[in-house]
């Protein structure tokens, strides 16, 4: 973040400063003259490189609501300090919140071997193959019965089909996949790719 009236803060034009009363200084004022000295103070509370200008934006931002609560008989640098120590002690906390959420999260499965990862790719291209040979009818009621679980009457309300109609479709896809499995175990199936 510079530290010039040429950064972000400023260009997005605090027009509208609050009437601070005789003898306050500006937010111009006070960001230009202690913007570095409240990245600095969030720095050392061991806020990040990365995250002290956040720090510092939102620091600015609670000094533009409250800056006509300041008293100029007081320290501006030690009401500045109080301001980045609870804007940074929020920024700590949400900070641990996210991390206590994340590590509730299970870690991804590990990778799998090479080999469970090609049996993989070879059931999911024969269930892919068999579902292909399949009329869409079929194929439909198929793979939201067996596939994605959906139960029968879900299924009729699904495709507006009647209940019996979505129980022979389904028996007819079973059987049909018997058929195939039946076919691959006897020998090997010509695919357009194995010429």
């Amino acid at each position: 973040m510079s530290k010039t009236l040429d950064t972000p803060l400023t260009s997005a034009g605090f027009v509208a400063e609050p009437d601070v009363g005789y003898g306050a200084p500006s937010l111009r004022e006070v960001f230009a003259n202690h913007v570095g000295y409240v990245w600095r103070i969030a720095r050392a509370f061991g806020v990040p490189a990365d995250d002290a200008d956040d720090v510092a934006q939102e620091v600015f931002l609670v000094v533009h609501r409250r800056l006509h609560t300041f008293q100029p008989s007081r320290s501006l640098p030690a009401w500045l300090f109080g301001i980045t120590r609870n804007v940074v002690l929020s920024h700590q906390r949400a900070h641990t919140r996210r991390e206590r959420r994340l590590s509730a999260v299970e870690p991804p499965a590990p990778p799998r071997e090479p080999e469970a990862s090609l049996e993989l790719r070879q059931a999911a291209a024969f269930m892919q193959e068999f579902l292909d040979g399949l009329d869409v009818d079929k194929r439909m009621v198929f793979l939201l019965g067996d596939i994605e679980g959906l139960t029968a009457s879900e299924i009729a309300d699904a495709l507006e089909i009647p209940l019996g109609t979505v129980f022979s479709r389904l028996r007819a896809a079973r059987i049909k996949l018997e058929q195939f499995s039946q076919r691959l175990r006897a020998g090997p199936v010509r695919r357009p790719h194995d010429r």
